[in-house]
């Protein structure tokens, strides 16, 4: 009749997947778009080239493609009622949508189905919606054992990949693990050599970094030389000379790691260092230095917003500045050895930062308030206790040069005294140092009663921490810690871990 109005054709839309990099020289996307084409044509469905989704290079083993790749783009879509009801996704084969642990896998299917989308599985021609899936339960169980398979068969990949790099780090003292290198170095007739002109570079770096240049002046200064990016043109960036100095592999040391999943997350877990693996570009000691002095310059920075013992730590068994990095399952927090964080003179192993943190404000709350305590009570002329003795804990080197405002002040009094550090008696003698010692005291307390549970907060105890505190050493393997107020005394601290 020449006043009815044709239908609109369905919608069909195309989701194409491989999870190799290396399968795009290959036939794999082709063969994938031809497949949906023919069927669209077929069924008098209109393909949308326009919307085609496509996750080249992405794994559906662990969900991925479904979590953050263009498949979780059209399950979105569909959410918002992008996608009309009664589409049709078309794909290559059901493990192309996800290789997923079965729960998961039938979860993206239902909710496809459940929501008006046909989907269509290509190779065997299999049609799975809400009516067909009705008319026909077994179909489901197709899909599920499709799924079983598909899943299977990566986690075998998985393990046989898991197992080839655990062999490849059991030789890594006589073979090169992966052809991915440092910027400074390159392979040469398969062994690892430097590249001479960035390996002068990179020391000249970290020789100004020793001199106490911060990585925005060493990068300004190579920008006004006109010192060439090596991988990238533009110029040089703060960002990027703090990476090369935070980077181990100067020293040779190889860092190992392995991934573990949890929940479909991936955690990169620190398996140990090998030392040597690389050409030695910085010896360990000037590399060990330049971390120190960049982490002195985050005092009161981002360093303590994460770490209350920023920039007061020494390892027990080497003397190496304790660090503190997010590893493992959900970024778990811990404390690591510098030294032996590029196999330096060092073995200790990480431990738990949350523990030592736990057991520190145990102890050090009711210290503190027997340290409010006395400095009320103490005769202010004398700074001495009941027992005629000055307090062990309280009259600290760590406090006389931290405070420079007391230290002015003990200059105005007494000239003759300029640049000498205050004593404790200055401390018990003046308002200003009464009051000193009580606020540090009390912020020790309170992060006791309260717990750190703000950056603010942790910045304000770290800073305490090092007034009071003149350095501390912790063994690792136990976490037995013992923070040192000069001479004046030491606080131990056991282990909660």
């Amino acid at each position: 009749m020449a006043g009815q109005v044709a239908q609109a054709p369905i919608r069909a839309y195309s989701y194409q997947r491989f999870s190799s990099p290396s399968q795009a020289n290959g036939d794999s996307l082709a063969r994938q778009t031809a497949l949906a084409r023919a069927y669209a044509e077929q069924h008098g469905l209109r393909l949308d080239d326009e919307l085609t989704y496509r996750d080249l290079g992405v794994s559906g083993f662990r969900g991925k493609n479904a979590a953050h790749g263009e498949l979780a783009c059209f399950l979105e879509a569909v959410r918002a009622g992008q996608i009309p009801e009664g589409s049709f996704l078309l794909i290559e084969s059901l493990d192309r949508l996800s290789r997923d642990n079965i729960l998961r896998a039938q979860a993206i299917l239902t909710n496809l189905v459940v929501s008006g989308v046909n989907v269509v599985s290509l190779a065997d021609n299999r049609l799975y919606s809400e009516e067909s899936l009705s008319d026909d339960p077994l179909g489901l169980i197709y899909a599920l054992l499709v799924f079983i398979r598909a899943n299977e068969e990566s986690a075998t990949k998985s393990m046989r990949a898991r197992q080839a790099w655990t062999r490849k780090r059991e030789a890594v003292a006589s073979r090169v693990l992966s052809t991915r290198l440092p910027e400074w170095l390159t392979l040469e007739d398969g062994r690892i050599v430097p590249i001479p002109e960035r390996a002068k570079l990179l020391k000249r770096i970290f020789t100004d970094a020793a001199e106490g240049q911060s990585p925005q002046l060493i990068a300004e200064a190579l920008n006004e030389e006109q010192v060439p990016r090596w991988s990238i043109n533009g110029p040089w960036e703060r960002t990027t000379i703090a990476a090369l100095i935070n980077n181990r592999r100067v020293t040779g040391a190889l860092p190992l790691y392995q991934f573990v999943y949890k929940r479909n997350v991936q955690n990169r877990l620190p398996i140990g260092v090998v030392g040597g693996y690389f050409p030695r570009i910085i010896e360990p000691e000037t590399f060990l230095q330049v971390w120190s002095i960049c982490s002195n310059r985050r005092r009161g920075g981002s360093a303590a917003k994460r770490n209350v013992f920023a920039n007061l730590l020494r390892c027990a068994d080497c003397g190496a500045d304790v660090r503190h990095m997010p590893i493992g399952e959900g970024g778990q927090q811990a404390l690591v050895c510098a030294g032996a964080s590029i196999a330096h003179r060092c073995d200790a192993p990480e431990h738990s930062y949350a523990a030592l943190e736990s057991a520190a404000l145990a102890h050090l709350g009711p210290w503190s308030a027997e340290g409010i305590s006395w400095v009320r009570n103490t005769d202010p002329g004398g700074w001495l206790n009941s027992r005629g003795a000055p307090y062990r804990l309280l009259g600290n080197e760590a406090l006389s040069w931290h405070n420079d405002r007391l230290r002015n002040d003990i200059a105005r009094r007494f000239p003759d005294r300029i640049g000498e550090a205050p004593s404790l008696a200055d401390y018990m003698t003046t308002h200003l140092g009464r009051r000193y010692l009580m606020n540090d005291c009390s912020t020790l307390v309170s992060a006791a009663e309260t717990g750190l549970s703000t950056s603010r907060t942790r910045v304000n105890t770290n800073a305490a921490l090092r007034r009071m505190f003149s350095h501390g050493t912790v063994d690792l393997r136990t976490g037995a810690c013992t923070l040192s107020c000069g001479s004046a005394g030491s606080v131990n601290i056991g282990s909660q871990a």
